[in-house]
């Protein structure tokens, strides 16, 4: 053999190596890579729907009078509807979130500071709530 042969080999087998690379690198981020960066935006625009939602009630909780006239609770049509009867509305909204927290977050501390909100009815509370919310959204 000749020193042109075993060069010729050693190219082939190293511009074969490249392609194989190559292609495999793409196979992986078509068919796993993408999907995963998918499910977690999915993941991620679910949980911060869900906790605006939250947010939203326990504003009405907390502040019957200034969420009237809010623009973030218009869809919720509460102008209509007495102090009282918005306050208890939105804790049946919080409580009803509770089992869409369980399905979207893995932090079961969560799902108790929003029990505690429901019995406290605190600002307090409803800062550590939201503090714990930010937490969970953006780790």
């Amino acid at each position: 053999m000749s020193i042109d042969n075993v060069i010729s080999i050693i190219i082939s087998i190293l511009g074969s190596s490249v392609i194989t690379l190559i292609l495999s690198t793409l196979i992986l981020s078509t068919f796993i890579f993408q999907p995963l960066q998918d499910k977690k935006k999915y993941v991620f625009e679910e949980k911060k729907r869900v906790y605006e939602s939250i947010i939203v009630f326990a504003q009405i909780v907390l502040f019957p009078a200034e969420a009237k006239f809010s623009l973030g609770v218009a869809r919720y049509n509460i102008q209509a509807l007495s102090d009282d009867e918005n306050r208890n509305n939105a804790i049946n909204d919080l409580k009803m979130a509770i089992p869409k927290l369980k399905l979207i977050s893995k932090d079961d501390g969560l799902v108790k500071e929003l029990e505690k909100f429901i019995y406290q009815k605190s600002e307090e509370q409803f800062n550590i709530l939201v503090n714990r919310l930010r937490k969970d959204l953006y780790k």
